[in-house]
Order: structure tokens, then sequence, then C-alpha cells
């Protein structure tokens, strides 16, 4: 799980990553979006907004870890939504996650369009 979160960081220093609800929101329509992670504790109304675009658009979404932790992978205080806005790091993500065991709950589409 430590690898996911160096991912994250990693994204977020390549300029890859948009954190945060309204930055995530802006990123999924504009179809910049590869990948949606949630926090598994991010507010009902946030999320089903969020998951309505993400299914809209065919993006993947994710939910693990929380807002604390997604925040502290990315030098900031916490973050309840990012999206990946690259397909290599996403798949590096989307693999880490499946190795490392942990229970992740996918929602919406679950692979990308070709």
């Amino acid at each position: 799980m430590k690898k996911v979160y160096n991912l994250l960081g990693i994204a977020q220093r390549a300029g890859k990553l948009s954190a945060g609800t309204m930055a995530a929101k802006n990123s999924l329509t504009r179809r910049r979006a590869v990948l949606l992670i949630l926090s598994n504790d991010i507010a009902a109304n946030s999320k089903e907004e969020l998951l309505a675009s993400s299914n809209r658009h065919g993006i993947p979404a994710i939910a693990f870890g929380s807002k604390y932790d997604l925040g502290t992978a990315l030098g900031k205080a916490y973050r309840v939504a990012l999206t990946i806005n690259d397909v290599g790091i996403a798949k590096a993500i989307l693999q880490e996650l499946a190795a490392s065991g942990e229970e992740i709950k996918t929602m919406g589409v679950v692979e990308w369009p070709k």
C-alpha cells in the first residue's frame, strides 16, 4: 500500500494529478482524467456527484484509504478525491493495488475504452 501512496506523490510532482473535489470534477468534465480515486470517508453527496460524472465519461473509479492518508501522500492537509491524468501512472496504481491484497472498492468502469 505504501507504494501506491508513493505513486500518488510522484504523479503530484509530475503534474499528472488533480487533487480535491472541485479539481477532480473539473478534470472529469474536461476528459483529462484517466482514473478517479476517492477516499473511503468521502461525503455521500460528493461521492454521488463524482461517480455520476465518472460513469458518464467512462472513467474507472476506486475507493481506498482515508482522506488524511491521501492528503499526506500529496503533501497537503487532506483530500477526498483525486484524478490521475496519465495512463501509465493509473495502470501502475491499479496493478499495485491488485498486488497488495488490500480491500479496494471498485466502482464504475473497470477497463478503459479501446
